[in-house]
């Protein structure tokens, strides 16, 4: 069974999975065009009391925590380096 959290709880240097996006329509098409979509592969870089800082690929993104919560993730165990 896949552990499923929000990407606002994931550890800094987690790679993570997107299964699920919890928002609405307009909110969901902005984060695909940051090239976040269910399926994609991220990496946390920061994940302090403010916004969650991503990679995907070599694209850095900033998130607000509103929005990181309602982005559903997996860890990906055989990546995370902490």
């Amino acid at each position: 069974m896949l552990n499923v959290s929000p990407l606002a709880s994931q550890i800094e240097s987690a790679v993570v999975h997107v299964k699920n996006i919890q928002s609405d329509t307009q909110t969901q098409v902005k984060l695909l065009g940051l090239g976040i979509g269910v399926g994609s592969t991220l990496e946390v870089l920061r994940n302090r009391s403010g916004d969650v800082v991503l990679a995907n690929n070599n694209i850095r993104i900033s998130l607000g925590r509103s929005i990181a919560n309602n982005i559903l993730v997996v860890a990906d165990e055989g990546h995370n380096r902490g």
